[in-house]
């Protein structure tokens, strides 16, 4: 699979966005306890750490699942247990809750290849289609051989944008992309290095479906 030298940039950019604020708010916490070392602490040392804790946590979260979304491991897993934990600390802490019931595909299908990190990256772009907040469903029924999952957003509003069904689709030119559909871009070109396919439509008004087959 080639890939365009400017898809690589986009996600170095697109990686860089997500973690500058988590990063940068354990930068102002431990600068905000260096000025308080010869004052009285009070309740600004108890605030600088629960800053530096929620924030080095929400950066732990992010690169777990990008390791997993982009990285090897995605595709080196022996059961679904670090990407459903990692699908659910990317969607904590938001809007969203995540239903991805334990079992569900049957662990031995996290060895075919790919479809353990199709469905990260799905529930990664579910989130996304959810700035309100709702539920993420993961869902549906396969074997080694065939299989239709599904990952559905539903909330209030679910938007498909017209540049994420694009890009997933690989119908939208490399120059084209940005930092915000370089993901869905990235994840329907490994989906298909790996023999899957991947779709996505807006059956209603608030709901959007992710779908992974083969």
């Amino acid at each position: 699979m080639a890939l365009d030298i400017r898809v690589l940039e986009l996600l170095a950019s697109h990686i860089c966005h997500d973690l500058v604020s988590p990063v940068g708010a354990i930068r102002n916490g431990l600068e905000l306890i260096e000025e308080m070392e010869d004052e009285p602490a009070g309740g600004f040392m108890e605030e600088a750490v629960k800053l530096i804790d929620h924030s080095s946590g929400q950066a732990d979260r992010k690169l777990r699942a990008f390791r997993l979304a982009y990285g090897t491991a995605g595709r080196e897993q022996k059961g679904f247990n670090d990407i459903r934990a990692a699908a659910a600390g990317w969607v904590s802490g938001g809007r969203s809750r995540l239903d991805w019931p334990a079992g569900l595909p049957n662990d031995q299908l996290a060895f075919k290849r790919g479809v353990a990190k199709a469905l990260l990256n799905l529930v990664m772009m579910a989130e996304e289609a959810l700035p309100s907040g709702g539920t993420i469903t993961v869902g549906g029924t396969a074997s080694e051989e065939a299989g239709r999952l599904t990952v559905t957003a539903a909330g209030r509003p679910g938007a498909l944008k017209p540049e994420v069904a694009a890009a997933l689709a690989g119908t939208v030119p490399a120059a084209e992309l940005s930092a915000r559909s370089v993901h869905p871009y990235l994840t329907g070109r490994l989906a298909e290095d790996d023999g899957l396919r991947l779709s996505v439509a807006q059956p209603a008004a608030e709901t959007v479906v992710f779908t992974v087959e083969w």
